[in-house]
């Protein structure tokens, strides 16, 4: 097994009641992923799946929040974004595939899995809990893909998007700078239900407990079966697109009054760009959580 900085993927087995809780494990960085979050995750996929006593996983986050998107400043490092980069193209798509291996064995996997959200759900986190069989998010959980106001605008697993809450709301995710509430996503579908922050912990416990009252061997043809469905869908392939054209959307050229979120932070820093970034949206009403908007008016 490979050696890493700190578990980001904290992996536990309650052998009794057959359930695996997979914690993302970075809360003092609001649980941004590192650059081996995928790698740890496959890890926990082949120990659940090859584990007879875990019959349903949930997986949640340390702290005060889900996941908040990938840890960008190590990834700018790593794909050298917004300066010359020292990867050519093969090794940028082959770069791109790999870190989008974990989301798809996540989808793919033959156990039911519970995505547990609060606090943020942002970029990595969204796409967890999307590739999860069931979401329950807290009602004040914030979700969504702000990320992709970087520059790519909406280059990511939409197939699975678009399925879910419908190719409007996708691009309106992917290139308006706001998230939604917990409760919004519920009404919309993007997780199947919302509940109080401080019945979170019970409810997902709850569901995973029901689960686990199924045969082991139900549980995974089911899950066998409905693979063979996503598959015929095209969810498949939302991987690999993401992994091609992210590594062209990384190679883009900005106007010079566009905001190069990445450039700048190779000038001044991931804190500062990010500064500047929300300055830019002030006057519309505000970046991400500040700007979000009732999809039902009260």
């Amino acid at each position: 097994m490979a050696t890493y900085p700190y578990n980001y993927i904290d992996y536990q087995v309650d052998r009794d009641a057959r359930i695996a809780t997979v914690t993302l494990n970075n809360p003092s960085r609001r649980n941004a992923a590192p650059t081996f979050a995928e790698d740890q995750l496959i890890e926990a996929i082949n120990a659940w799946e090859s584990d007879d006593n875990v019959k349903v996983v949930i997986i949640k986050g340390a702290g005060d929040h889900f996941c908040a998107g990938h840890d960008v400043g190590a990834y700018n490092e790593v794909f050298k974004v917004g300066r010359e980069s020292r990867r050519n193209l093969r090794d940028s798509l082959v770069a791109q595939r790999e870190v989008r291996m974990a989301t798809r064995r996540l989808l793919f996997s033959l156990k039911p899995t519970i995505a547990q959200v609060h606090g943020l759900c942002i970029e990595f986190g969204n796409a967890v809990q999307v590739c999860c069989d069931i979401t329950i998010a807290a009602n004040d959980a914030h979700i969504g893909n702000l990320g992709q106001t970087a520059g790519i605008c909406g280059i990511t697993i939409i197939r699975l998007y678009m399925s879910l809450i419908g190719h409007k709301r996708m691009r309106e995710m992917m290139i308006s700078g706001r998230t939604w509430s917990g409760r919004e996503a519920s009404q919309i579908g993007l997780v199947n239900r919302a509940v109080p922050r401080a019945r979170l912990d019970a409810e997902v416990l709850n569901e995973a407990k029901r689960i686990a009252l199924l045969p082991i061997d139900g549980l995974v043809a089911g899950k066998a079966y409905t693979h063979m469905v996503y598959e015929s869908m095209g969810y498949g392939a939302s991987f690999t697109e993401n992994s091609y054209f992210h590594a062209l959307g990384l190679k883009l050229s900005f106007e010079p009054d566009d905001f190069a979120f990445f450039k700048q932070a190779g000038k001044v820093g991931m804190k500062e760009a990010a500064a500047m970034r929300a300055k830019r949206y002030a006057p519309l009403g505000g970046f991400g959580a500040d700007d979000e908007r009732p999809i039902v008016e009260d």
